[in-house]
Parts: C-alpha cells; structure tokens; sequence
C-alpha cells in the first residue's frame, strides 16, 4: 500500500542538506510511497492530510528549540500511534534522547541509520548506504550553501574519543571505508553533476584505506587543477575551478608526509586543520610548512577555545597563524570554535557547562564581539589580527576587559577619547576597588549592581559598561 511520507527540516540555519531525510526520501520513493520535504513550520503541510510518518532531523543540541517546535507542530499530522510514526533522529536525538521524549510523544532513532530495521520496516534497507535524493531540495526555497556539492563520506566514525565530541556518541564505530564513485556517478546521472566535493569525514586520515580514498576522487573527476564547465545565464559555457572540501578537518597526529602528498594530488581548497590545543603548536607548525612544501597553499583551521585552554592560548594560536601567513606567503584563515556543553540546548554564555575553568562571561562575550565583523573567521593579515585582537596578549587581555560597545564600536570610541578615558579610569582603581569591579565585569553582574553602595571610582568605571 502506498504510503504518505513527509520529511521535515527544523526552521534552524543549515549549511549543508539534511542528507539523512535525502536517504530516507530515496528509501521510500523505492518502494513507492508518496514523499514531501518540508524546511520549518508549513500548515499548509501539516493540514494536507493524515500523514503515514512524519520524519524531524535535528542537528544541533542548541536547535533545541526548533526541532521540539517542529515535532510538537506535526505531531496531530502523523497517523497514530505517533510514538511510533513522529520520527526524529540526528545528532540532538542521539544526545538527547530522553529530554526529548519527555516534551513529545514520538520515536527517537538515535546514531546512525547503518543497519537494517532502523526504521521499523521489516523491508528496511540500510538506509545511510542509500543514494542521497537530491530531488527533494526544489521543494524548498531555503538556500544551502553546499546545494551545488556532493556531500559524502568516505569513512565513519573516529578512532578518537576526544571528550569535548559527540562523534564517539553518534558515529561509535570506525568504518574505514564507504565507495564514493559509484555513488557520484549515480547523483550524475539522476540529479546532473556537481562542482565540489565536500565531504564530511570525522578522521578521515585513520583509514587504512586512505590511498583507495584518493584514488577514487581523483578517479571521479577531482583531480588537483580540476574545473567544472556550465552554461551561464547569457548561454556562455563558462569553467570555474572544483574543490575537495574535508570539512570536518584532517587530524594533524595523522599527517604524514606521504598522506600529505596524496592529498596534493586532488583539487583540495581549502585544507581544514585541527589546532585545538597550543600543547600541538610544534607540531601544527611542522604539518602547515608540510602542505605548504607539497603546493597546498590554501589553508583554514579550527580553534577549539573554551574547554581546557586559556584566553591567552587563542591569541597565541592566531597569532601563529598570522605569522605562518608571513613566513610561507600563504593564506591560512583561522575559525575560533566556542565548546559548548554536548547537552547544552542553546549557546548562551551563562549556562551551566558553556564556560571553561579558565574563562568566564565577559571574556566570551568579548571574543564575539571582536568576531562579529568577520563572521566568525580571523583574517590571515596581520593589521586585520592586529587590530581585532590586539598586538600582543597584554593588549589582547584590555580588550577582553573592554566594554562590549567599545570592542564592536572601537574605531569611534578611540576618536572620542572615551575608550582611553575607561583604561585610565581602571588603571587608577586600587587592589580592593579592582577586585570589586571585576567581580562584576567578568560574571555580568551589572543589572544586580546596586550603584547607591559602590565606591566612586568603580561606579564611575562601570558607567562606561551601561552606555
């Protein structure tokens, strides 16, 4: 009997396409049910009709809100019982089960959907080995910035167990090894080719397959120094140039440099790597001179801050890019990645677990201020860092301290006086008065102040915080 399928992305920012329901959606269409793809709230989908099964991806614990939302929206859409047919499955319903039962009746699918009966069909499939079904994307008017790219995985898992990830908990065994040509030469001939291959790998460089990997990029069409021709819109074939994306970054202990020289040989742009702890410098250090020898001059890296780093230790880690930058003549962006507790469910600074032991609220608030012009990413020009974070740590830590206009405003703040005015102000303040004033700068306490009590000179400092 044809079935009734509806497939539902929460109204959550997405960078790359739900590939999850992209599967699931071929699994069914396979058998000859009827599928819809919805992105966030639609009544018009939700009042079409009783649906078979109502399928919710969730990404993110911090989408906590949206994805409750979207179940608890659908939830009298699906045909009873609804524990049964109200799916969710993701990242959030592998860590957060139970909370999520708790709020809607529904069937939690957690970690992958690698084996058969997953689904609860006695004719499942195993659905994560399923062409993806690129087709349900012209359904939505959301725009994924990856929609012209194979999104794939060569492996699974990682033989880490780092505890500040959720992959040891969503993806728990190494799988060493998934085919990806004939995979890509499918979604070509049903969907039309792709430019880039992004590929979302944990530790790709553990395979013990890792050659076979490269070849069968290569083999695909990625090849270093490969383009992509189509047609423009005045009927002009225009080329551009194709990329390798391993988004998820490479493992630096991993590299070496024979791996390094195999992946020479493909279109990669950029070269994500990991550099989430300053004990690694000498090492990230020696792995960047390694792809910069082998041609890979196109880098971006990771910065874990926030977990068992200090403050001080992201500046330096920046900083060295910076000057990696000018040694080699190369570009290395770098992207600052706030932890987050694995069951936080949202981004808020003051949650329990979202503060590491040697930062507090103002000093992650600081940093993104400093990042909101950028977008998240650190310039590979020194004047950029420089003037964003400071030209040494000492600077670094008064910018911390900085109100957070100043830092988001400072430009107009240092030609009106009022930011040199705050640090003379501050430095004036004795041993006890500035521990009193950093006792509410560093927690955020400035709505509990109860100015009538505070000595002068740090209420005449904190006026520069409630401007």
């Amino acid at each position: 009997m044809k079935r009734h399928i509806l497939l539902v992305e929460p109204a959550y920012r997405a960078k790359y396409p739900p590939l999850g329901l992209m599967k699931i959606s071929q699994y069914h269409k396979g058998k000859g049910d009827h599928v819809e793809f919805v992105k966030g709230l639609s009544a018009e989908k939700r009042d079409k009709l009783r649906w078979d099964r109502v399928y919710v991806a969730s990404l993110f614990t911090y989408h906590w809100r949206q994805t409750v939302e979207a179940l608890r929206y659908y939830q009298h859409s699906v045909k009873e019982p609804q524990s049964r047919n109200l799916v969710v499955g993701g990242v959030m319903a592998t860590l957060m089960g139970d909370d999520i039962r708790a709020e809607v009746d529904c069937n939690v699918v957690t970690q992958l959907l690698d084996e058969k009966g997953k689904l609860g069909y006695e004719d499942d499939d195993v659905i994560d080995s399923l062409l993806p079904d690129y087709g349900i994307l012209d359904e939505t008017e959301y725009t994924y910035p990856t929609a012209n790219a194979y999104v794939a995985y060569a492996t699974r898992g990682c033989t880490r167990r780092c505890k500040f990830c959720a992959v040891p908990a969503i993806e728990p065994r190494f799988k060493p090894y998934q085919p990806l040509a004939a995979q890509i030469e499918e979604i070509d001939r049903r969907y039309g080719p792709k430019r880039d291959l992004l590929l979302l790998d944990n530790n790709v460089l553990a395979s013990g397959r890792f050659a076979d990997i490269i070849g069968e990029i290569k083999a695909v069409g990625f090849g270093a120094g490969a383009t992509f021709a189509y047609t423009g819109k005045a009927g002009r074939r225009i080329s551009v140039r194709r990329r390798v994306d391993f988004n998820q970054g490479v493992d630096i202990r991993l590299l070496s440099p024979r791996k390094m020289a195999l992946l020479s040989e493909l279109a990669i742009w950029p070269l994500r790597l990991a550099f989430d702890r300053i004990q690694l410098r000498g090492l990230y250090e020696e792995k960047v001179r390694l792809a910069v020898r082998c041609g890979v001059r196109r880098l971006s890296n990771y910065l874990l801050f926030n977990y068992d780093d200090r403050p001080e230790d992201l500046y330096e880690r920046i900083r060295l890019n910076v000057e990696l930058n000018e040694q080699l003549g190369v570009q290395i962006y770098s992207f600052p990645m706030r932890y987050v507790s694995l069951t936080s469910k949202d981004r808020l600074v003051d949650r329990p677990g979202n503060i590491g032991a040697h930062w507090n609220r103002k000093y992650l608030r600081a940093i993104q201020c400093v990042l909101i012009p950028t977008h998240g990413s650190v310039s590979h020009r020194r004047d950029f860092f420089e003037a964003a974070f400071g030209r040494d740590v000492d600077e670094f830590r008064k910018i911390l301290l900085m109100p957070e206009d100043y830092i988001i405003n400072r430009h107009s703040h240092e030609e009106d006086g009022s930011t040199e005015l705050w640090w003379q102000q501050l430095s004036d303040l004795n041993a006890m008065e500035r521990e009193e004033l950093l006792g509410i700068v560093l927690n955020c306490q400035l709505k509990q102040v109860d100015w009538s009590a505070l000595i002068r000179s740090v209420g005449g400092v904190l006026e520069h915080y409630v401007r």
